[in-house]
């Protein structure tokens, strides 16, 4: 792997870190009914999404999960943490400019 294949990689990592801790500040995490392993997935692909606006593959990827998770735990835990996440994303976005 290159070093500019690496560097981004930490990059993306840190980033998906920042928004599950700003997540962490609207909501309490622990109360959530999702396992920390859906939430980092959850995370990663909401930034793949915001990352690759428009790659229709992602989206109907992050779709697909959202849909998923929608199926488990109900629509309405799942829109609330998904809101938030694009708005983290967003702001990130913001301030990576």
């Amino acid at each position: 792997m290159s070093w500019k294949a690496e560097a981004s990689k930490i990059y993306e990592a840190r980033v998906v870190t920042d928004a599950l801790a700003r997540l962490a500040k609207r909501f309490d995490l622990k109360t959530l009914p999702f396992s920390d392993e859906e939430l980092q997935t959850l995370a990663e692909r909401a930034r793949q999404s915001f990352r690759a606006f428009r790659s229709e593959e992602k989206k109907e990827r992050l779709g697909r999960y959202k849909v998923h998770l929608s199926t488990i735990y109900g629509e309405a835990c799942v829109r609330p943490v998904w809101a938030a996440l694009e708005q983290i994303n967003n702001e990130i976005g913001y301030e990576e400019k």
